[in-house]
């Protein structure tokens, strides 16, 4: 499957297999942890950024992983790589809100219910609610990141079954998949250098001769 989606995309297969371990070192499950990898290079991919920027945001996330939550000097490393959108910051606060560790008030401000304190949207990410509060926990983080990966399953379970392209499989599904997750593939999909070019060529030759 990881090679499947390294070979679709512009990442790179060595490099999302020592981050996967670097997550499951952490005690996260195999299957999880490749969603995961997948998670945040569509979500590199949908903030603007390359392969390599994406396999350092993995790096990093792998140790916030292991710290149990996402900090205000991990959040730095990702405002760093150019990923912190309105838009993950969305997808973050929506997954903490599904797991029951924030509520979203009337006013549009946030309430971490472990400590019943009152955030506004930029302060859930800055120092005193991200490391204070930790909020941002690694349940959380597979949570989002499971969501940036939503549609990598489907087109790929059906590819697979149908014998198809990605391409060929997500014209046939059409709105069967995942809006969210289809745009972040699709993201994915799109070679922003020329070395993620030469990277994603090298996957599929390596791949052939697998």
């Amino acid at each position: 499957r990881l090679n499947w989606f390294t070979d679709e995309t512009s990442y790179n297969f060595t490099d999302m297999v020592s981050n996967i371990s670097k997550f499951t070192a952490t005690g996260q499950d195999l299957q999880p942890s490749v969603t995961a990898m997948e998670g945040i290079a569509t979500w590199a991919a949908l903030s603007g950024q390359n392969a390599s920027t994406a396999s350092r945001a993995m790096y990093q996330l792998s140790q916030a992983m292991g710290k149990g939550a996402l900090r205000y000097d991990d959040w730095k490393s990702i405002q760093n790589a150019s990923m912190d959108t309105q838009e993950f910051r969305k997808q973050a606060l929506g997954a903490a809100e599904a797991l029951g560790v924030i509520k979203k008030n009337a006013d549009d401000t946030f309430t971490v219910l472990a400590s019943g304190k009152k955030y506004s949207m930029a302060e859930m990410f800055a120092s005193d609610a991200l490391t204070r509060e930790q909020w941002f926990s690694s349940d959380v983080m597979m949570q989002v990141f499971g969501e940036y990966a939503s549609a990598v399953d489907e087109i790929y379970e059906y590819a697979e079954e149908k014998g198809l392209t990605a391409s060929e499989a997500m014209a046939e599904l059409g709105d069967q998949v995942d809006a969210f997750g289809l745009k972040a593939f699709k993201a994915a999909q799109e070679a922003r250098t020329w070395t993620d070019v030469i990277d994603s060529v090298k996957d599929a030759v390596s791949t052939g001769w697998m």
